[in-house]
C-alpha cells in the first residue's frame, strides 16, 4: 500500500523511501544521508565567528532576565539566514516587550548571534555545536531552547515558530493566550486535527513511527502507555511550525523528566510527536487553535488559505510562506506580509 497523499507531503519522501524506514537499517541510513553535510557545516560556522571576532563584531550583551507573555524561539539552520530575520521582525512587529524572541543557532553560518544581534540587540542566541540535521531530527534543538528559556526568562507560554513561518497579525501573545484562557488543562495548542482551510490532518505517520520505535525506546513505551491511559489518540499530533506549549506544559515537561529523554540519532520521531505524546502522557490536554475558527493558518509547505484572507481574516501566524495558492514564491509572500505590518499598531 502506498503512502497516503497528505503524508508524502508532510514527509516530503517517496513511499519507498517511507517503506525502507521501517527497518532499522533504513532509518540509520536516512539519518546520516540527513547528518552528511554537517562536519563542513561546523567548519564553515566556526571560520564565520572567527571573523567575526577579527573584524571586532561583538554583539552587545545578552539580555538581562525579564518577565513576558511568550518565549518565541526560531531554529535557524544553515542558508535561513535572510528568512529568519523577517520571521523575527513580524514577531517584535507584533508583540514588541511583550515577547522574547529566541535564536537557536543550529550552526548555521548565516544566522549566528553576530547577524542576529546586529539588527535586532534585544534578540537572544544560542548555538547548537553539533548540527541536528535538520527535520525530523529538532528534539535537541527544542530541548536547548527550552533549558535556555527557563534559564532566562519569566514567561507564560513558549511558543516554536519555523523560519518559513511568519506572524501575520498584532497583538500576537494576547490573541494566543486568550483563546487557550477557556481550556484549563491545555498543555499543547496549535494546527490539529483540522486545517484551517478545512482540510483534515493525516497524522498516520507518527502513529506508525512512534510503534516501531516503542519496541526499543523504553521512556517513548511508557509515554505512550500512559497517554493512551489518559485517552490520547494514536498518531495525535499538533503541528509544529507554530505551536504553543502552555507555562503548566512546560513544568510539566520538566517535573516529568520528558527533556531529559535522550533521542536516538537514528529516530524519526519528530519534536511535534514527542511533545504531543510527552504532554499528553502527563494528562494535559491537546487543543486546536488552527482549524477554521481558529487563528493559526497552518500547511505543511504552503499557506493554506490565500493570502489576502491570512492578512485581513482573524489569523495570527501562518505557515508556511515557502508558497502561496496562487503560486506566490516566498520573496512575494513574505514583501506582501511586511507591506501589511506597516498598518499594524504599535504594539
Amino acid at each position: 500500500m502506498g503512502v497516503p497523499p497528505e503524508v508524502a507531503e508532510y514527509v516530503g519522501a517517496a513511499p519507498w523511501r517511507e517503506w525502507l524506514k521501517r527497518f532499522r537499517a533504513g532509518r540509520m541510513l536516512a539519518a546520516l544521508r540527513r547528518r552528511r553535510r554537517a562536519p563542513a557545516q561546523v567548519v564553515r560556522a566556526a571560520v564565520a565567528d572567527r571573523r567575526d571576532r577579527s573584524a571586532g563584531r561583538v554583539p552587545p550583551p545578552a539580555p538581562r532576565r525579564r518577565t513576558v507573555r511568550s518565549v518565541v524561539w526560531l531554529p535557524a539552520g544553515p542558508g535561513s539566514g535572510a528568512a529568519l530575520l523577517d520571521s523575527v521582525e513580524s514577531v517584535l512587529a507584533s508583540d514588541g516587550e511583550a515577547a522574547q524572541v529566541l535564536v537557536v543557532d543550529d550552526s548555521s553560518g548565516d544566522a549566528r548571534e553576530a547577524v542576529v544581534r546586529e539588527r535586532f540587540p534585544e534578540v537572544d542566541v544560542v548555538r547548537n555545536p553539533r548540527p541536528s540535521g535538520g527535520p525530523p531530527s529538532m528534539w535537541g534543538l527544542c530541548c536547548l531552547a527550552l533549558r535556555r528559556s527557563l534559564e532566562r526568562y519569566d514567561f507564560e507560554q513558549w511558543v516554536k515558530l519555523d523560519t518559513d513561518a511568519l506572524v501575520t497579525g498584532p497583538g500576537f501573545s494576547e490573541q494566543v493566550l486568550g483563546r487557550l484562557s477557556g481550556h484549563p488543562r491545555v498543555g499543547f495548542a496549535g494546527s490539529f486535527g483540522v486545517r484551517a482551510d478545512g482540510v483534515p490532518e493525516d497524522r498516520s505517520l507518527h502513529a506508525a513511527v512512534l510503534a516501531r520505535e516503542c519496541g526499543s525506546d523504553r521512556t517513548l513505551a511508557a509515554a505512550r502507555e500512559r497517554a493512551l491511559g489518559h485517552g490520547w489518540r494514536e498518531g495525535d499530533v499538533v503541528q509544529c511550525g507554530v505551536c504553543v506549549v502552555t507555562r503548566r506544559g512546560v513544568d510539566a515537561l520538566v517535573g516529568g523528566g520528558w527533556i531529559d529523554w535522550h533521542r536516538p540519532w537514528h529516530s524519526l520521531v519528530s519534536e511535534d510527536l514527542a511533545l504531543s505524546l510527552f504532554l499528553a502522557a502527563e494528562g494535559l490536554e491537546l487543543v486546536s487553535i488552527g482549524g477554521p475558527d481558529g487563528i493559526f493558518a497552518v500547511a505543511n509547505k504552503h499557506l493554506p488559505l490565500p493570502r489576502e484572507e491570512v492578512a485581513d481574516g482573524p489569523w495570527v501566524a501562518g505557515h508556511s510562506v515557502r508558497a502561496g495558492l496562487a503560486g506566490e514564491d516566498e520573496a512575494t509572500l513574505r514583501d506582501f506580509f511586511r507591506e501589511r505590518r506597516e498598518s499594524w499598531p504599535a504594539p
